[in-house]
């Protein structure tokens, strides 16, 4: 007699869909929590130099991040990108912590067009280029953190992290590069 139970399986074995999860300890805080502490790194993006932008960026990612099944993503840039005031940061806090917390991955509201056989995304920078030379040297690529879309849905997934507005502010920076249909 076979007692073999799949679903069983595949939820011990972590198989069936995951829910998001923080990718750093700050992002097991609590909504407000999040809010109180993002907030204020917010208020140091306005005015601030490239490299303390750079740092302050980081910094609100590790309250943002998340880990999927799907690899996970970051609405790092739904905050630094859109908000123009603290209720701004609060209300996109509110919105994405809601649609972590939903455990879905919704239904498609867009999708990515790519205008251009291969798209090339700078992790440090957030940049988007039909060419990591422009970046880089040859040899300086072999320590780049670049990554290469030749699909908009991959593109969209890990970039993006399916966020409309992140799409579409990446698509009028680079209209040349991406389409957002939808």
């Amino acid at each position: 007699m076979n007692n073999f139970d799949l679903k069983k399986f595949l939820a011990e074995n972590r198989l069936l869909k995951e829910a998001n999860t923080p990718r750093y300890p700050e992002g097991k805080l609590s909504v407000e929590d999040k809010i109180k502490a993002i907030v204020p790194l917010w208020q140091q993006l306005q005015g601030a130099d490239m490299a303390s932008r750079d740092q302050i960026n980081d910094k609100i990612s590790r309250y943002t991040s998340y880990d999927n099944p799907n690899g996970g993503g970051s609405y790092v840039f739904a905050i630094t990108d859109y908000a123009k005031s603290a209720e701004d940061v609060a209300k996109i806090v509110k919105r994405e912590e809601a649609w972590l917390a939903s455990d879905t991955e919704g239904e498609a509201t867009h999708s990515i067009k790519l205008l251009v056989p291969k798209v090339y995304y700078d992790v440090e920078s957030g940049e988007l280029s039909d060419t990591p030379n422009e970046w880089y040297t040859d040899v300086e690529l072999e320590d780049a953190d670049v990554t290469s879309y030749t699909d908009g849905t991959e593109l969209d997934d890990v970039v993006f992290s399916n966020d409309y507005d992140q799409a579409l502010n990446f698509a009028k920076r680079y209209p040349n590069l991406i389409k957002v249909v939808g």
